[in-house]
C-alpha cells in the first residue's frame, strides 16, 4: 500500500473515532483488532507496552469525566461525592479513542519503512510547498521522533529502577526526582549522539494508484458515516 495513503488513512481513522460513539468505536476496535493481527506478536507486543505507559492518563481522564460530568450518580447514598455514570461512560469512550489512536499508529509505523514514512508525508505536504513550508526537515524529524520514543520509555524505566533500589525520606525523594530527570535528559541527548545516522533515501514516489485509494475508502467511508450518525 502507498505509504502516503496509509498516513492520511491513519489521520481520517483518528478523526473518526474522535467521534466516540459506540458504533463508530466498535469499528475501529474490528480495524485496529485487524491491524494489529496483521503485523503479528511485535507489534501487539508494542501497543500493549505503550497502552501500559499511558494508564494512569486514562484512568486521569475516567476521572475527570466521571467527576465533572452532570448526570446520574453511581452511589445514590452519597450523590456529592459519587462521579456520575454519563461522566463514567463519556470518560471510558475518550481513553477507548486513544487507545484506538496508538493502535493505528503502531499498524502505520510497523507496516512501513523509515524511508517510506518520509516519502509518504512528503508527498501529502506537497501543496505546502508554495507557502515555503520545510517539509522535508519535518517530515524527518517526525519519524526519527516516533522512532525514538521506546527507547526514551526505556531509559525513564532505568532511572526509575535504579532510584527505587534503596528507601528515602520524602525530601531525598523529591531531590531524587530532580536529578533522575536530569539524568534521563542527559541519557536522551547521549542516545541521540551515539545513535547510527543511517541513509534515508527520498527518491522520487510515484502517485498512489486506484488500489490504495480504495483501500482507504473501505476503511474510512464506514467510519465516517457511522461517525455521522446520531
Amino acid at each position: 500500500m502507498h505509504p502516503a495513503t496509509k498516513i492520511l488513512g491513519v489521520i481520517l481513522f483518528i478523526l473518526c473515532v474522535a467521534r466516540a460513539n459506540p458504533a463508530v468505536l466498535a469499528g475501529g476496535c474490528f480495524w485496529v483488532a485487524l491491524g494489529l493481527w496483521h503485523v503479528g506478536r511485535q507489534g501487539i507486543d508494542r501497543f500493549l507496552t505503550m497502552v501500559a505507559r499511558l494508564k494512569w492518563f486514562f484512568l486521569s481522564i475516567i476521572l475527570v469525566f466521571g467527576w465533572f460530568t452532570p448526570g446520574t450518580p453511581l452511589l445514590a447514598l452519597a450523590p456529592e461525592w459519587s462521579p456520575s455514570r454519563e461522566g463514567l461512560v463519556l470518560g471510558l469512550q475518550r481513553s477507548l479513542v486513544l487507545v484506538l489512536a496508538v493502535g493505528a499508529v503502531v499498524w502505520l509505523l510497523e507496516t512501513t519503512r523509515r524511508d517510506d514514512l518520509v516519502k509518504g508525508l512528503l508527498w501529502l505536504t506537497r501543496p505546502l510547498a508554495i507557502l515555503g513550508f520545510p517539509r522535508e526537515r519535518f517530515a524527518v524529524r517526525l519519524v526519527l521522533t516516533l522512532e525514538a520514543l521506546p527507547r526514551v520509555g526505556l531509559l525513564a524505566r532505568e532511572a526509575r529502577d535504579h532510584a527505587s533500589e534503596a528507601p528515602r525520606g520524602l525530601g531525598e525523594r523529591l531531590q531524587g526526582l530532580g536529578e533522575r530527570a536530569a539524568g534521563l535528559f542527559q541519557s536522551v541527548l547521549n542516545q541521540a549522539q551515539q545513535a547510527p545516522l543511517e541513509p534515508i533515501h527520498l527518491a522520487p514516489l510515484a502517485a498512489p494508484g486506484w488500489r490504495d485509494w480504495l483501500g482507504v475508502a473501505l476503511v474510512i467511508l464506514p467510519l465516517m458515516a457511522l461517525a455521522a450518525g446520531p
